[in-house]
């Protein structure tokens, strides 16, 4: 049991840590697709924050995924002195393999994620129109096609885990009606 939280369920700052994570994610999704895909979808936006250079999304995006990476150090870190609860007791000893393998994945993409992304803005060979500015990144060794493959590949395994999580938990919550996700509430 967590000295942090009741051996049911997680405690206060680990519940906090863990939306606040699952909504700057959905944010950063969000953002960062709609840079290049949504120009007409966040042209106002632009038109009225960043005087209409859709470019300027890459600074709030990369702030954003640099904020990200800070809450991935103060989750581990949490992690290791908060502790967690026991396990839930339906789950079955494959399902807490599953949960296991999937929260390793998650926290590990947690730091891939915006790593990557960073790197595309600071360690590849493109250079952004942010304004009246140029940004060439300082450390151009990566090719830009390169880096930005990693980065959505880094996405594509994250959406295949947070599926397999959120998965596993709406079963437990209506199909076995056991209220898992009663404990991250």
């Amino acid at each position: 049991m967590s000295p942090y939280g009741a051996s049911t369920g997680y405690g206060t700052v680990t519940k906090v840590l863990h939306w606040a994570m699952a909504v700057a994610m959905g944010i950063q999704f969000v953002l960062g697709y709609s840079i290049d895909r949504f120009d007409d979808l966040l042209e106002w936006a632009a038109d009225l924050f960043f005087g209409g250079e859709e470019d300027w999304w890459i600074v709030p995006h990369a702030v954003l995924g640099a904020t990200i990476l800070v809450l991935a150090c103060v989750r581990v870190w949490w992690r290791r002195v908060g502790g967690l609860p026991d396990w839930a007791p339906g789950l079955s000893a494959a399902e807490r393999r599953v949960a296991t393998v999937v929260e390793r994945t998650l926290y590990v993409l947690m730091f891939a994620i915006p790593v990557t992304g960073l790197a595309l803005l600071f360690a590849t060979d493109t250079e952004w129109d942010v304004g009246p500015y140029e940004w060439p990144a300082p450390l151009p060794l990566v090719d830009d096609d390169a880096g930005l493959i990693v980065h959505i590949a880094t996405h594509v395994v994250f959406l295949v885990a947070l599926v397999a999580h959120v998965g596993l938990v709406l079963k437990h919550q209506f199909l076995d009606r056991d209220r898992l996700l009663n404990r991250m509430l």
